[in-house]
């Protein structure tokens, strides 16, 4: 039985290198992705990651009225920084996108969530607004996609499409008229949005299609999806 082992909210951004704060007009723009260039990048957007810190800092201090001794900051250092509550973790990264290299990706998350009511309730929209549009659940073992894909495929739901290469190392799920997509990997679940979202509207997606198609994930080891579902 494949267990889920952590969930995670995400947010991406690919945007132009040149749009960093920090790049002049006698900065080279790379067309090649190498360690140097990954340095480069870091170092353009430290101010950017610093301002993102601070403000978030300051929002989650009074929002979720914090001491001095329940918050603190890591980074900006290598691109990226942390910022750890007692709820859970919110990190920001950039780095380079290897596949158009003179473009980048912010990467946002939150992550270790100890107290999930603290982020599908209460004051985290008002801080975050609707920008994580994806859904991560990690699993401790490789999740049965072939048991997954058959069973979806058995109930010849009208309703529903499914895809997956020819090797079975993922599949994709979308249910018709839903706003949202389901993709699973070897040891991920992506529930991801096509629209702005709430995270509890993520969440609400994500039970539905496990109670519908992928009962076989076992959700002990995230014990408030148990309980939810």
């Amino acid at each position: 039985m494949d267990s889920a082992t952590a969930v995670r909210l995400l947010a991406e951004q690919n945007s132009p290198l040149k749009q960093l704060a920090g790049f002049q007009k006698h900065h080279r723009v790379p067309t090649t992705a190498s360690a140097g260039d990954q340095r480069f990048i870091c170092d353009l957007a430290e101010p950017q990651i610093d301002a993102d810190l601070q403000t978030t800092f300051s929002a989650l201090r009074k929002s979720y009225g914090l001491k001095r001794k329940e918050i603190s900051v890591d980074g900006p250092a290598d691109g990226g920084g942390v910022i750890t509550t007692p709820f859970f973790n919110y990190e920001i990264q950039i780095c380079q996108n290897e596949d158009e290299p003179s473009k980048v990706i912010w990467t946002r998350a939150i992550t270790e969530m100890s107290e999930p009511a603290r982020v599908f309730a209460g004051p985290f929209e008002e801080i975050f607004g609707k920008q994580f549009s994806v859904l991560e659940i990690l699993t401790e073992e490789p999740l049965e996609l072939e048991a997954i894909v058959d069973h979806i495929e058995d109930l010849e739901v009208e309703t529903v499409k499914i895809d997956y290469d020819k090797d079975l190392t993922w599949c994709e799920l979308e249910v018709q008229n839903s706003l949202t997509s389901v993709w699973l990997s070897d040891q991920s679940i992506r529930v991801v949005s096509h629209r702005e979202i709430t995270p509890q509207e993520l969440l609400e997606a994500f039970l539905d299609i496990h109670h519908r198609f992928i009962e076989t994930l076992n959700l002990s080891g995230i014990p408030f999806l148990n309980s939810s579902n």
